[in-house]
Formats: structure tokens, C-alpha cells, sequence
């Protein structure tokens, strides 16, 4: 196939979107859409080569996946070589576990349905998955293990008229699927292969040729510009946390790339075109692979160590060591093994066999983190015997927390079990759910029954008048427990007072911080109705003296969290406390303080 700048410059504008937008999600909002680019682009590749030499008889299924491994592996090996080694130094034991499962995972191509089933609230976080990216090249190897041989099906002279109809069918059934997903399980949504699967067909449509014909002109120069103006509108304004995604809302951008790859075929030139062969942006695109695959570990190191997101400069300086990097890359590992001479059933098996002996030493190596549970001879005692407490667990949780319950009296209520005994409440999100097993001794001390009612991910602030039912469930569901949850402590005049427990730096900075504990927009919708009520919010700090936090970030597992660097950490925030009138601020030190005197225990 002839090489077209003006494609290269396309998946620059793909991958560039979503690199900025992991290194901060507010500069392009809608930067995480470059990856349904990319599949579009794969899918009008792909098909297109494919296509061709079917029509010329010269197919063959050794030589597709001789191409597939020279493309793919070898770059994809060394990135997850180097980021072994570098996790082998810094990850405790717990998390290279995870992260050897996830190599082995991401090196057969089963990295989507891995991170799925390992994605809930109480998993790692993102910057914690140095491979997490990868879940995009498993949907795409998954998508070609099948499309070759059903497109040589579908090529048959008998079969050939019936293509597009069937293609047709199939798009429409992986968008259905795709949208159901994305209201009712977003995460499914979002690594489901088959729910991406029409996004890889609708390139392969514009390979296929199943659209008008264009000429030069003004449609020609409509078609490139509206394509253009779809995506740039995707990366500018779409907002994962206000809106339903992957679903009928990313036709945008799959419809913008498909309309730019229509208007530059047949080496038709436009302006939008020609802007997009620009050099340093066509440059781009050539390493778009080899900076796809780098700039996550880079990202999510940087982030692990550091504990922090990165600022403008500190970001531009990471985004050219990745430039530097990818094009190192590309020079020295994507091009010397994707040019090699001319293919032979013997060179092709070599090269297959040599793909899959990396892979295979790959999935070794993760295997081994596994079955040593992260190696942790690298780890002093101290630091082992406190990961030992990540796996317990409130006894709550799962009731009262991740709502597995039908009847909350029954299964969230603690402290004192009389039914007559007045009580109080806990509203939170699992940062107020942490808190249970302190205030449930609490509340025995006090004569008192306490009420949980807590939901992942969502702060206990007054529900947003704004909700839209274009939001997705796990929003639109937030919004109405925070709803239940203040009319339960306005109305029930046995709840004596309310302890509210949340992450703050969901709604807003940490620099802001002070506006949130102190009478934000939603406090202020909420107070006067606690306060008429005659309800007194006691608001929860985040100090607490342990003997010893394990130190993650730093990877020094030898040693624990400096006291300094974590008051350092808090500090922005603790000047707000002054300027609170309507709340109490506790800290956690309190719940711990509890004795055998019953005094001691009914601080409140």
C-alpha cells in the first residue's frame, strides 16, 4: 500500500490527545477518543492490505501473522522488558504480583479482559498498572485472529455481493453492544473487544470502498474538514466523567477519522490534508506506535514515584525524553525487524516462531513474579508485616459499601443493637467506609447504634441539581444515594448527629480544599436542611499516627512513609479548618483513643 502522509499525521492526532490527556485529564477532556482513532486507522490499514492481496490471489494466513509479529512484538517486547526490570526495583511485593499477572496477560493478548476483571473499586490504581495500555492491542490481535478468515469467506465471488450487508450487521450489533455496556457496565464498555469491534469495521468499510466515490473540489475539501472538525471537537469537549462512552458518542471521532481516510484516498490532496502531512506532524505519526507503547509506563512511573500529577513543564520535559525514546525505537527495533528481505515460507515460520519464543519469555517472567507473590525477599520485615494488612477488610464492606444488600437496616447498622437506642449516622465513600470499624466501637461505648450508608466514589455532598440522564448509571446512581441519604438524615429524628467522611480532591483540588469543608455550592445546598433538622455534621479529618506506612512511591521497601513528608502532603488544606462555624472537624486519632473507661469513649 503507497504511503500517505497525510495518514501519518492522522495518528498523530490520535495519539498525541491521549498522551496529554494521561498526563492530565483537564487539558484535553476528550483526549482518551485518540484510541477509537486509532482502531479506525487499523481497520482501514489492515483491510486494505488484506483486501489487496486476496484480490491477487497471493494471500496467506503464515505471511499476515509474519507481518503482524514483525509490526507489533518487537517493540512491544522491549517496553515490557525494560518496565519488568524497573518494576523488579520499585514495586512492592503485592503490587509486582499484579504486575507480572498482567504481563503474562498483556503478552498473549488477553490485556483487555485481564484489567477488566481487575478493575473495581478496590483495585489498583491506574498509575499503580505500568501496563495498563495495553488492554487497546489485545482488542486489536483479538479483532485479527478472526477478520482474515472471514474476509477471505467474504471475498468469495458468491459471497462478495452480500459484504457490505453483512458488515453492516456486524457494526451494528458491536455498537449495541457497545452503547448497552456503557450504561450498564461502563467498565465492560470500556475493555469489551466486541463492543470496539465496529470501530475497527468502520475503516475497513472505507478500505472496502463502500462509499461514493469523491473528487477533487469543494465536497472533497468538506469531507476532510468536517472529519477534521469532528475530532478536534471530541478532544476539546467530551467528558468521560459527564457522559456515556464508548457507545453512539464516539462516532464522532470514528466518523472524523473514517471521513479524513475517505477524502485522502485515491491520492486526492486537500488543505486539511496537507496540514496533516506537515512534517514534524507526519513525524509524529511515524513513531505513533513506539509512543503509544512508552508514554504510559513513563506517565504512570513518574506518577508512582512521585505521588503527584505533573505540571505543564515538568510534563513537556517527560513528553520529549518519550519523543527521544519512541524515535530511538523506531530507528533501531520497529524498522530493522518490519524490513527485512524478500518473505520466504521459511523466513516467515522463523519469524512467527521468533515472535513467540519473546512472547513466551515474557510470559515467564510475569509468571514468576506470580508464583513468588512479588518476589518479597526484596523487602524488609517492618514493610512486610504492614502489606499485610491490605487484605483485611471491614466486616461491612460489602454490604454497606459496595451494595450488596437488600436491607440496609439489617445489614449496616452497628454499635448498640437495640432498636430503641438512638443512633448516628456515617455518610460516606469508602474513605468514610474505612472508618467503621473505629465508630462501630465507638457507638458500643456510647449506648449508641450507628448507621452506615456509604457508595464508592461518591462523596457525601448534596446531590447535583444539574444530573443529566446523559450521564452514565454510576453517576446518575450517585447523585440519587446522595439524595436518600440526606432525606433519611433530615427526616429520622432518632439520628442524633452525622458523620460525614469522603475524598474531597474528587470535587475539587486540594488547593480549594478550604471551600469544600467549609460551605462549597453543594454544602451550601445542604446545610440549611441538616441544620433545620437539627442535625450537627461532624466532618472527618484524615490524621492518624500508625508505626509504620509503607513508603510505595519511593521503592524503598526497606522503609516507611517519613511523618514530615506526609503532614507535607496535608498541609495545604489545614488553614480551611480555621474558617469552619457550622462543622465539627475530627480527627482519626479520636476514634483510636478509646479505653476500657467509658468516658474516654463518647468524645464526639
Amino acid at each position: 500500500m503507497k504511503y500517505r502522509a497525510d495518514i501519518s499525521g492522522l495518528r498523530a492526532l490520535a495519539v498525541l490527545p491521549v498522551v496529554f490527556f494521561h498526563f492530565n485529564e483537564h487539558w484535553l477532556p476528550g483526549g482518551f477518543v485518540g484510541v477509537d482513532i486509532f482502531f479506525v486507522i487499523s481497520g482501514y490499514l489492515i483491510t486494505s492490505i488484506l483486501v489487496a492481496d486476496i484480490d491477487a490471489g497471493r494471500f496467506s494466513l503464515l505471511r499476515f501473522y509474519d507481518r503482524r509479529v514483525r509490526r507489533i512484538i518487537p517493540a512491544y517486547a522491549t517496553v515490557a522488558l525494560v518496565t519488568a526490570l524497573i518494576g523488579l526495583f520499585i514495586l512492592p511485593p503485592v503490587l509486582l504480583d499484579s504486575f507480572g499477572a498482567s504481563l503474562r496477560a498483556a503478552s498473549v493478548f488477553f490485556a483487555n479482559r485481564y484489567f477488566l476483571s481487575v478493575t473495581h473499586y478496590f483495585g489498583a490504581a491506574p498509575d499503580e498498572l505500568f501496563l495498563l495500555h495495553t488492554w487497546s492491542l489485545s482488542v486489536e490481535e483479538q479483532f485479527y485472529l478472526a477478520w482474515p478468515l472471514l474476509l477471505v469467506v467474504l471475498c468469495h465471488p458468491r459471497l462478495r455481493r452480500a459484504l457490505p450487508y453483512i458488515l453492516l450487521v456486524l457494526m451494528a450489533l458491536s455498537l449495541f453492544v457497545a452503547t448497552r455496556n456503557a450504561i450498564l457496565r461502563p467498565v465492560a464498555g470500556f475493555y469489551n473487544s466486541n463492543g470496539r469491534f465496529w470501530e475497527l469495521l468502520l475503516g475497513a468499510v472505507i478500505a472496502l470502498g463502500y462509499v461514493p466515490r469523491l473528487r477533487e473540489g469543494w465536497r472533497a475539501e468538506a469531507v476532510a474538514g468536517t472529519g477534521l472538525a469532528l475530532i478536534l471537537g471530541a478532544v476539546l469537549f467530551f467528558d468521560p466523567t459527564r457522559m456515556i462512552f464508548p457507545g453512539v458518542t464516539a462516532l464522532v471521532p470514528t466518523l472524523g477519522a473514517a471521513l479524513l481516510l475517505w477524502a485522502g484516498e485515491e491520492g486526492r490532496s486537500t488543505l486539511t490534508g496537507r496540514l496533516l502531512s506537515f512534517g514534524p506532524l507526519a513525524g509524529i505519526g511515524l513513531i505513533s506506535y513506539s509512543l503509544y507503547l512508552w508514554h504510559w509506563p513513563v506517565i504512570a512511573i513518574h506518577r508512582y514515584l512521585t505521588y503527584r500529577v505533573p505540571g505543564l513543564f515538568e510534563a513537556l520535559a517527560l513528553f520529549a525524553a518519550m519523543v527521544a525514546i519512541s524515535a530511538f525505537s523506531w530507528r533501531f527495533i520497529e524498522n530493522p525487524f518490519r524490513r527485512h528481505g524478500p518473505s520466504t515460507t521459511r523466513s516467515e515460520w522463523k519469524s512467527v516462531g521468533a515472535g513467540a519464543a519473546m512472547l513466551a519469555l515474557l510470559v515467564a517472567i510475569g509468571t514468576l513474579f506470580t508464583a513468588t507473590d512479588g518476589l518479597p525477599v526484596r523487602a524488609s520485615a517492618a514493610f512486610l508485616k504492614s502489606e499485610q494488612t491490605v487484605n483485611t477488610f471491614w466486616r461491612g464492606r460489602e454490604a454497606c459499601l459496595v451494595g450488596r444488600t437488600n436491607d440496609r437496616e439489617r445489614d449496616c447498622r452497628f454499635g448498640d443493637p437495640r432498636p430503641e437506642a438512638p443512633y448516628f449516622v456515617l455518610w460516606g465513600d469508602s474513605q468514610g467506609d474505612q472508618h467503621g470499624p473505629a465508630l462501630d466501637a465507638v457507638a458500643r461505648d456510647m449506648g449508641m447504634g450507628l448507621l452506615q450508608l456509604t457508595r464508592p466514589g461518591c462523596a457525601p455532598i448534596a446531590p447535583d441539581p444539574a444530573a443529566s440522564g446523559w450521564q452514565s448509571r454510576a453517576v446518575q446512581d450517585c447523585n440519587a444515594s446522595r439524595a436518600e441519604a440526606l432525606k433519611r438524615i433530615v427526616d429520622d429524628p432518632k439520628i442524633a448527629f452525622v458523620v460525614i467522611s469522603g475524598r474531597w480532591s474528587n470535587e475539587t483540588s486540594l488547593e480549594r480544599a478550604g471551600a469544600v469543608w467549609c460551605g462549597g455550592p453543594s454544602w451550601g445546598r445542604m446545610m440549611p436542611s441538616a441544620a433545620a433538622a437539627g442535625r450537627s455534621p461532624m466532618r472527618r479529618g484524615r490524621r492518624w499516627r500508625p508505626r509504620c506506612v509503607p513508603w510505595r512511591r519511593t521503592g524503598a521497601m526497606w522503609r516507611c512513609l517519613p511523618r514530615a513528608r506526609c503532614s507535607a502532603m496535608r498541609r495545604p488544606a489545614i488553614p480551611a479548618r480555621a474558617t469552619c462555624r457550622s462543622i465539627t472537624m475530627a480527627a482519626i486519632s479520636m476514634w483510636k483513643a478509646r479505653s476500657s473507661s467509658p468516658g474516654r469513649g463518647k468524645t464526639r
